[in-house]
């Protein structure tokens, strides 16, 4: 082999080597953005982010934290007293981000909603508001703190609602839509979801005896938590529909097909509530002929009434 080819193949690997320091080191930083981390909590950061693989080392951790300090960031030791985690305590520089990288941000972090933990929501709210706070000009700080789907949600309420803690229902303080005064609803916590890009709480309601669903950021306060091995969830509502022009559609995993013809399919759907139910029926318009159960037949109907006295 060359000498010229010898060293161009040296000189690329450095390179290489050089660039994957770098990007460890950077998914690094942005890790502790988030807040302190242990050994354990940065590897799968950094497995996640796909930077590094399983054998990412106690060793390899330490040469990436030590490439930040290189660059004039002070970071926390992993000790006993800070609870075994590293912590960015500061960095010497304020982050340059683009318009166009916010939008790139916005757009994978809306390709995450649909399966995001509502723990990785707030991870993800609170890392924003780091950014956001490293940014020198104001309008990227304003697009960064608009993207997260928690801006106007109480996070601390938010946070006590997701703890570890062992508990499947609360007590809490919620200020329902259009009324003036707020009211204790006492919920069996079912799950969390989005609906048109709000984070709801999904439980059976004992104060009101029934399956509902709840705007996050109407709820003012957990009042009381507690675990309850008898606690009611309800039950789901399943209803029978015929859909014709299935193939303009996209149908959600809760719905199945069980018979089908060139134009029309029977749709089998199972929805958490009546609510949610007939709201997904009157999407597919009149493509749509609700079979069974009656009840939300009938509320179809009476929707369909009620709108066309509107036109009269």
């Amino acid at each position: 082999m060359s000498t010229d080819m010898t060293n161009y193949i040296k000189q690329r690997d450095e390179n290489k080597q050089v660039s994957t320091t770098g990007a460890r080191a950077l998914v690094l930083y942005i890790a502790l953005l988030e807040g302190p981390k242990s050994y354990e909590e940065i590897r799968q950061y950094m497995i996640d982010c796909g930077v590094v693989d399983k054998e990412y080392s106690i060793d390899t951790i330490r040469i990436d934290i030590s490439t930040l300090k290189s660059i004039g960031c002070e970071i926390s030791k992993a000790t006993k007293k800070t609870n075994r985690k590293y912590g960015l305590i500061s960095s010497p520089f304020n982050l340059e981000i683009s318009t166009k990288e916010v939008d790139l941000m916005k757009d994978i972090y809306t390709k995450t909603l649909k399966t995001a933990s509502p723990e990785k929501l707030i991870r993800y709210h609170k890392l924003f508001i780091k950014m956001a706070s490293l940014v020198e000009k104001e309008e990227i700080k304003e697009a960064l703190l608009g993207i997260s789907i928690l801006k106007s949600a109480p996070i601390e309420v938010l946070d006590e609602l997701t703890s570890n803690e062992k508990h499947n229902k609360v007590k809490i303080l919620y200020a329902p839509p259009n009324q003036k005064t707020e009211c204790e609803y006492e919920i069996t916590v079912e799950k969390f979801g989005i609906r048109s890009g709000k984070l709801y709480l999904y439980g059976y309601n004992h104060t009101l005896n029934t399956k509902s669903f709840l705007s996050v950021t109407r709820i003012k306060a957990v009042l009381e938590k507690i675990f309850d091995r008898k606690s009611v969830v309800g039950i789901d509502t399943k209803v029978t529909f015929k859909l014709r022009n299935y193939n303009d559609y996209v149908l959600e995993e809760n719905e199945t097909i069980t018979e089908k013809t060139e134009e029309d399919a029977l749709v089998e759907g199972v929805y958490f509530n009546d609510f949610i139910a007939l709201q997904r029926m009157l999407s597919f318009a009149s493509d749509c002929t609700v079979i069974s159960p009656d009840k939300i037949k009938n509320a179809v109907i009476a929707k369909l009434k009620e709108m066309r006295a509107r036109y009269d």
